[in-house]
This record gives C-alpha cells, sequence and structure tokens, in this order.
C-alpha cells in the first residue's frame, strides 16, 4: 500500500511549562525563538522551574511528528523516519504516526530527545520559546537504512536535526527521490541558519517549502520578504507558504500570491505546533485535490484548532477535515 506522506524530523518528548516572563527574560530566551542546550544545562534549570513553573502536560513533539500524527488523525496513511531512545518510547505513543508496520523509527538504547516549551503566563497570547535537547535524533539513519523505503509514499516532508548526520542523508535522499514523490520541507529556525547553500538540494527539490518571515529572511540573506521569496522560487521550489503568525498565512508561486487570515481559536491554549499542523492541513488539501486558497484556508482552520489545547490534545480529526471539504464543495 502506497502511503500519503512520510515525515522524516526529530521525534521530540515536549514539556509544557508555564513560567513568568521574568523567569524567561534571566535565561537571555525570547518567546517565538528556539534555543539548543547540553544535558548540563537541562539538570542544571530543573531545580528553577520547579520553583517558579507550572507544569501543565507532558506530549510527543517534533516538527515532523506533530505534522505526521495531525494527518495520522485527520485519516491519511502516514509513515515516520526517525530514531527515539528506549527511555521514551511508551511516552513517545509512536502509534500516533502511523500503523506499526509502516514506520521507519530506530529505538535506541539511550535518552530521547526533549524539548522543553516555556510558555510567558503573563501573555494572553500564550506565546512560548522551545528548549531542545537532541539526543537520540543525533543518530537518525546513522546505522543504515533501506532508500526504498521513502519510495512507498505520495508525499516526504523534512524537518530540521541538530546534528549534521541526518541532514546529510536527507540531502542524499533529495537528490535521488523519484520524480513522482512530491516533497515537502520546513526547515525552521535551526536549518535556515545554515543558509541556502547548505540547504540546496532539498530545497531545489521541493514542491512546497514552509517558513515564516524571519527563518525565510535568515535562509536567504535577503532583507525583505519580496526578494527572499523570489530567491526561494528561482532556485526551484514550488510553492512557497508563509505563517504570519496572528496575521495568517501567504502562498507565494512564480506566478500568483494569496493571502489567508488566521481563524480565530475558542482558546488560546498552546501555541506550539500550529505551524506543524498548518503544514499537515495544507498538505492534507494538496492530497484530496482542492484548489491553492482551500488548501491554505484548511491549514489556516486546522493551526487554530490545535492551539485550544496542550501538545496534540486539539489536532483535528478526519470528521473536521470531512466537514471542511463539504462545506467547500457546497460554496
Amino acid at each position: 500500500m502506497t502511503l500519503d506522506v512520510i515525515g522524516f524530523g526529530s521525534l521530540n518528548l515536549d514539556e509544557f511549562w508555564e513560567v513568568p516572563s521574568d523567569f524567561l527574560k534571566s535565561l537571555g530566551f525570547e518567546s517565538g525563538h528556539e534555543y539548543i542546550k547540553d544535558v548540563d544545562w537541562f539538570r542544571d534549570i530543573y531545580p528553577q522551574l520547579m520553583t517558579v513553573g507550572s507544569l501543565k502536560a507532558i506530549d510527543p513533539g517534533g516538527s515532523a511528528a506533530n505534522m505526521i500524527a495531525a494527518l495520522r488523525r485527520m485519516g491519511f496513511n502516514t509513515g515516520f523516519f526517525g530514531a527515539t531512545g528506549l527511555d521514551g518510547i511508551s511516552a513517545m505513543r509512536i502509534d500516533n504516526l502511523g500503523a506499526m508496520n509502516n514506520l521507519a523509527v530506530e529505538i535506541l538504547d539511550g535518552p530521547t530527545g526533549r524539548c522543553l516549551c516555556l510558555i510567558n503566563s503573563e501573555d494572553e497570547h500564550r506565546d512560548r520559546c522551545l528548549v531542545i535537547l537532541p539526543n537520540a535524533n543525533d543518530l537518525a539513519g546513522a546505522r543504515g537504512f533501506d532508500p526504498e523505503y521513502f519510495s512507498n509514499s505520495k508525499w516526504l516532508h523534512m524537518t530540521s536535526f541538530v546534528s549534521s548526520s541526518p541532514r546529510d542523508i536527507q540531502k542524499n535522499i533529495a537528490r535521488n527521490l523519484a520524480s513522482k514523490i512530491r516533497l515537502s520541507f520546513d526547515p525552521g529556525a535551526v536549518y535556515s541558519r545554515l543558509g541556502m547553500d547548505e540547504l540546496e538540494p532539498i530545497l531545489r527539490r521541493s514542491d512546497v517549502v514552509f517558513t515564516t518571515e524571519e527563518e525565510l529572511s535568515t535562509l536567504t540573506g535577503c532583507n525583505n520578504t519580496e526578494d527572499s521569496s523570489r530567491a526561494l522560487l528561482e532556485m526551484g521550489v514550488g510553492i512557497l507558504i508563509i505563517k504570519l503568525g496572528e496575521r495568517g498565512l501567504m502562498a507565494t508561486t512564480e506566478s500568483l500570491t494569496i493571502f489567508q487570515d488566521a481563524v480565530k481559536p475558542a482558546a488560546i491554549v498552546d501555541r506550539t505546533g500550529a505551524g506543524d499542523v498548518a503544514a499537515a492541513g495544507f498538505i492534507a488539501g494538496m492530497l484530496k485535490g482542492i484548489s491553492l486558497d482551500k488548501c491554505l484556508e484548511l491549514a489556516a482552520r486546522t493551526a487554530s484548532r490545535s492551539i485550544e489545547g496542550y501538545g496534540r490534545a486539539t489536532y483535528p480529526d478526519r470528521n473536521f477535515i470531512e466537514f471542511f471539504l463539504n462545506i467547500s464543495n457546497c460554496s
């Protein structure tokens, strides 16, 4: 059976902590940013967190994993390639990512990737920063893999790693990916800092790239969105999706640009992973064959639903997408 989408990215166990803004400032952190720290930093921060913070939830995470989990919940056939530690295998709930025989997740005798989602308790918009400890993710694919695994899908979705080893595998796969398989890519802050030249094999092959304005500027070295977008489209990117936060989404191709307003959620609980769910909504629309503007609307609606709870608790399901498609067909 051909899968709809395979994800290739980091697998993390996310911890959601509410903390005061002064605590974030004392660490030199800004909401909306990602930071990478080592084992010693994580060990030292927990006594402080337990003093000033409030642990709200623990849930599986990782950008590609969130995207794939959303698609699976919406009823698509999904797979995943990555690595996780033996210590977190139960908590990671990898069956969220696809049927077990469709997964290529290596279980390593070592610690699972971690991510602290630090939510500013004084911010009405519930913005947060992410602090990452890669752990097992650094070894994704290091023990070898079967390239044929990636040929069994309509789409392949790639996201970032901290280590260069899995990134080199991603570039190799992008160079050799069969033309019938469509590639989507979300470089995130970590990969965007590497620049276009380092990511060229992936970008050149990407049918869709998801990014933010800040990441786009960092990635291309251009100061304005128009020049940055043109640089990626000229490299070969088919559709560029820019995540604009509370302003919504923008899709740009060689011939047109479409804006989509953000959809107001019933409640704002946690914004972590909203961009990943937006990507899932957009690719879901592509798989269903709806128009570009409707794909963008579906992305906005799925993202809005996701921020109504912590982690993956309120990800949209099969009924959600079927309702949207029915409404779209009637309009």
